[in-house]
């Protein structure tokens, strides 16, 4: 094995073919998120983002993006904005602990990596893994909106019908080139940030490169990844909006939001089934809403797979007690998170 650590726009037209080549292997891997595009949009705005491209018998044989934080650890690129990761790469398995320590690093963190991936297995901490869910189009909008609970339709169209007598017509746009509206957009995320009483650091638009991320790729007009900034209309103003990337594998949900003075008439989850329909008149077949236990998200999955928390120590004996500390450290978590003292957790076990 031979491993060696670029920045991703060091990578040339040969290693950006095998990247599409490897991300083409599974469906959870043609995410945007998996994307050269994404890597280098990150690495644009951070200097502590890199690419440690793995040989095996000559060959590249993975990619493993990566930021670098104190410590030599090592954490997803893009995070916290990062909602799946892993190794991109061939089907051959990869030596991950060897990997990492040629590439100089001491650990890999991760909270939302594919279990799917047979090298990750012995580093996901047990009875951490959880659904990302995702709606599959196939069969077309009127199928997939009939496959929804009773409820949930009927809810859905006396909502809109109360909107509409009350505020005005409704109208959808698929891809607003508005700046105002992605202006908009983060605004109402980062007061919806607020208001659920996170700690500071947990608002991902309070850090200005996060911000450089979202407007770059918001622009980005790529086969892997391509910026859709949606935005649903009531007597032609705007009442929810969702910013997310449209890549082989379908569309991928990343930041969606809504005016809070509308909430009564639930425009996002009005919004998910205007970009469903749009998205199926576009011959996109597929919608993924990402990992969070949300409940709009379980009423309009139709199908979900695995994610898990967990991290690859490369010094055997920090691994060992990692192993035992980690999961008392994430179930303790667990149970801060759903109380009044939530605020006190650090972000990385949000």
């Amino acid at each position: 094995m031979r491993v060696e650590v670029v920045r991703p726009d060091d990578l040339g037209p040969s290693e950006a073919i095998l990247w599409t080549k490897f991300q083409q292997l599974s469906i959870p891997t043609m995410s945007p998120f998996f994307s050269l595009t994404f890597a280098k949009a990150v690495a644009r705005a951070r200097s502590n983002a890199f690419v440690a491209v793995i040989q095996q018998h000559g060959n590249i044989g993975a990619f493993f993006p990566f930021e670098l934080s104190k410590g030599r650890i090592a954490r997803p690129i893009g995070w916290p904005m990062n909602d799946i990761h892993g190794f991109l790469r061939s089907n051959e398995p990869i030596d991950v602990i060897a990997a990492l320590r040629m590439a100089g690093l001491r650990a890999w963190t991760f909270d939302n990596a594919l279990v799917s991936q047979p090298d990750l297995h012995a580093y996901s901490l047990r009875d951490l893994t959880f659904p990302s869910r995702y709606a599959d189009l196939t069969n077309g909008y009127n199928s997939y909106f009939e496959s929804r609970s009773k409820s949930v339709r009927e809810g859905a169209n006396r909502r809109q019908r109360a909107l509409v007598r009350e505020v005005g017509e409704i109208s959808f746009e698929w891809n607003s080139s508005q700046p105002q509206h992605l202006q908009e957009l983060v605004e109402w995320k980062s007061a919806q940030y607020r208001r659920t009483g996170v700690a500071g650091d947990w608002n991902v638009f309070s850090n200005p490169s996060n911000i450089q991320i979202v407007r770059e790729l918001a622009e980005a007009d790529n086969d892997d990844c391509s910026g859709v900034v949606s935005v649903l209309f009531a007597n032609e103003i705007p009442i929810a909006m969702h910013l997310g990337m449209l890549g082989p594998g379908g569309l991928t949900g990343w930041f969606p939001t809504f005016r809070t003075e509308y909430g009564r008439f639930s425009p996002g989850t009005m919004l998910w089934f205007e970009l469903a329909k749009c998205a199926v008149e576009r011959g996109v077949n597929r919608i993924d809403f990402g990992s969070g236990d949300y409940g709009y998200k379980r009423q309009l999955a139709t199908g979900s797979f695995e994610l898990a928390r967990g991290a690859v120590w490369t010094n055997r004996v920090e691994s060992a007690g990692r192993k035992i500390a980690e999961p008392l450290i994430y179930g303790a978590s667990k149970r801060l998170r759903l109380s009044k003292w939530s605020r006190l957790l650090p972000a990385k076990y949000k």
